[in-house]
């Protein structure tokens, strides 16, 4: 008996040292990941829009308006590089020890040099309130999540679905979106972007001591981004590294980018730099809408969350049916308990990303915005089944055209 109860407590102990050995490697394997995506996302990130570094030489008076800002700012001087873009735009990517500014060509070729020193003073906000790591890191989490619609696509259509503007890729493509959407933005406003964007702007005031400049260049580029052609370099979940909103996004997509407002609105933003006013942590930002034509809308952003929810719930019959295959077997309790835990986790990702992406004064009554998601809900099932079932019709039309071609080349070739 004394036997048998060392050898279990023998297996036991054996067992929780495992336990134990498997949580600390998990550990220190999170870790390591971790420190990887935060050293090495800053190059991911210039690589994708393919900046280039600018050498001092080339830009002499560019680097030493930036180390003066810099000195200013008691921060150490980041890199600059350059990459090419019809829209004007510049973003900071890096770390706790080494941060990198990016200028777009068109910025530099259009903006002089008190425009590009404000815009620069602006960045070098962001350094000095430690912003850029967390920027930096959840871009390229955010940024890759946003990938899964261009994915989706190419499988598609490399199962033979058409090409890029065909229904049925396009309906993929959309599905795609209606997945990524919401972690992708959730993980982005977690971090409060608009906030960010208000303090670093209160920093580069402070080192300019010209607010006048600062205000009419974010207002210019403000006004002038959303006229130019929609490129498709710019990733959603990058958005919220720019200085100003990217750009206007265009097309059956469109309802998708009000979840990415990252910006304060442009009007409220201007008045505070003019007036050097001090952001409060617990002061509203007093915007109904961007300033950008048909950056938010409000029922484009129920709509989005409503297509999101059917989307993820679409996807739980896919669930069932494959835990049913498993099992090969349907057990009733076993499906009910996927059910809630499925059903529970998506609400809590989409509630959470309404929450986050919109603040209450955009709305007049904010206690009917969940009734009004679970309603749009219905109109975005609508919407999925109309380009479900445009996709099936063309595929058909596609298959009988085939046959019917291929039914005359047999005749001729019999008569021949």
């Amino acid at each position: 008996m004394l036997e048998s109860l060392n050898f279990s407590s023998a297996l036991s102990g054996e067992a929780t040292i495992e336990i134990i050995l498997l949580a600390i490697v998990i550990v220190i394997s999170g870790f390591l990941l971790y420190a990887y995506i935060y050293f090495s996302s800053s190059k991911w990130i210039l690589k994708w829009y393919g900046a280039q570094k600018i050498q001092r030489s080339e830009k002499t008076l560019l680097y030493s308006l930036l180390e003066n800002l810099a000195s200013r700012a008691e921060v150490k001087p980041p890199e600059i590089y350059s990459f090419e873009s019809r829209i004007p735009s510049m973003f900071t990517v890096g770390h706790t020890s080494k941060s990198s500014i990016a200028i777009s060509t068109s910025m530099l070729e259009m903006f002089g040099e008190l425009e590009i020193e404000a815009l620069m003073a602006h960045e070098i906000g962001h350094i000095k309130n430690k912003d850029v790591g967390k920027n930096t890191f959840i871009a390229l989490i955010a940024g890759t999540i946003m990938l899964f619609p261009n994915f989706t696509m190419w499988c598609s259509m490399l199962s033979g679905f058409g090409q890029p503007e065909d229904p049925a890729p396009r309906y993929f493509r959309y599905i795609g979106t209606a997945i990524a959407v919401p972690p992708a933005a959730l993980l982005i406003h977690l971090t409060n972007p608009a906030k960010r964007e208000l303090e670093a702007d209160e920093v580069a005031v402070k080192l300019t001591k010209n607010p006048q400049v600062l205000a009419k260049t974010i207002e210019y580029l403000e006004n002038y981004i959303p006229l130019q052609p929609v490129s498709t370099k710019f990733n959603p979940g990058h958005f919220h590294l720019f200085s100003t909103h990217t750009q206007q996004i265009r097309g059956y997509l469109s309802i998708f980018i009000s979840l990415f407002d990252t910006h304060p609105e442009t009007g409220d933003r201007i008045t505070r730099i003019l007036s050097n006013s001090t952001y409060i942590k617990n002061e509203n930002i007093s915007n109904k809408r961007s300033r950008v034509p048909g950056f938010f809308d409000v029922k484009n952003w129920r709509l989005a969350l409503g297509i999101s929810f059917v989307t993820y719930m679409a996807f739980l019959f896919v669930v069932i049916v494959g835990v049913t295959f498993l099992l090969k077997d349907f057990n009733f309790l076993i499906n009910i308990g996927i059910t809630a835990v499925y059903t529970g986790i998506v609400l809590l990702l989409i509630g959470a990303t309404a929450k986050l992406s919109r603040r209450e004064t955009y709305f007049k009554n904010p206690s009917v915005i969940p009734k009004r998601i679970i309603l749009n809900s219905v109109q975005a099932f609508k919407q999925l089944m109309k380009k479900c079932l445009k996709s099936v019709r063309f595929n058909s039309n596609n298959y009988i055209h085939r046959k019917k071609s291929d039914t005359k080349e047999e005749k001729k070739s019999e008569i021949s």
